[in-house]
């Protein structure tokens, strides 16, 4: 068995076990999604240390791009887990990070591409920073739409057994201002980043690009939520609805990036 294969296994049994403990009553079973997460995050962690070791580029295609971002957000989730034991939100982030991986499972190309630009580390710096910084931004949307649903389901009074097993208005309001806050300066560097090795690589800053044009609508978007956030005291349901229309618009702008890339296809 090819070891992508491990990873999506394990990821898709993590969330078949979140899933379960979801609408079950039985504890141990999301402690059993935290063990296949771990299985999961460690064997994909390797594999990627192996694709640097061997000098593979971990960009060029949308495949890839999802398989690093699949990798990011689980990583993410269970560092989460430490601080505030959620593991309610295993039964959305782990299926994202399964469907993460399987473009690349359906599409085995490697992770190699002949883009000899792509070998500049600061590249994989620009890569890995964007996408932690989604990765971010995912769980602040996860935890925005709960919020919503959870509030709405509070206000017609309509409790079931699954929404108790819910994080409080309270932790997912938290949850979601830390993912902001962690998430906002990672976007700040990659697109620094970005805007050095264009004019390394193009010898302009700037191209009038859809890519580059959305990523910066997605950067002034999540600016001013943060300002919101911290000026202006925005929380609860005001908050987490500018947390789901600011992934709205990152899927927007990842989406656009493949479609119309022009001369920016790194990721």
């Amino acid at each position: 068995m090819k070891v992508i294969y491990l990873i999506s296994l394990f990821y898709l049994l993590s969330s078949l076990s979140y899933g379960t403990y979801l609408w079950s009553q039985k504890r141990r079973i999301s402690r059993v999604g935290v063990y296949f997460a771990i299985a999961g995050v460690l064997i994909h962690t390797s594999l990627l240390i192996v694709f640097l070791i061997r000098g593979d580029t971990l960009a060029g295609s949308m495949s890839r791009s999802l398989f690093i971002f699949s990798w990011l957000i689980a990583l993410v989730f269970l560092v989460s887990q430490l601080k505030f034991k959620t593991p309610v939100l295993g039964a959305f982030v782990l299926p994202v990070a399964f469907l993460g991986t399987f473009p690349y499972l359906i599409i085995p190309n490697g992770m190699i591409t002949q883009d000899p630009t792509l070998a500049n580390p600061w590249i994989l710096t620009h890569i890995l920073s964007i996408f932690l910084g989604e990765a971010f931004f995912a769980i602040s949307f996860l935890t925005g739409a709960i919020y919503i649903f959870q509030e709405n389901q509070l206000k017609s009074k309509k409790i079931g057994n699954h929404l108790k097993k819910f994080p409080s208005l309270t932790t997912l309001d938290k949850i979601n201002h830390l993912s902001l806050l962690l998430g906002f300066p990672l976007l700040t560097i990659s697109l620094v980043i970005g805007f050095m090795l264009a004019r390394e690589i193009w010898s302009e800053v700037w191209t009038w690009g859809a890519k580059e044009t959305w990523s910066t609508v997605t950067w002034l978007l999540y600016a001013f939520l943060i300002n919101g956030r911290l000026s202006l005291g925005w929380k609860g349901r005001k908050a987490a609805l500018g947390a789901v229309i600011g992934f709205c618009i990152v899927v927007i702008t990842f989406v656009v990036g493949y479609i119309s890339p022009g001369q920016h296809k790194f990721e």
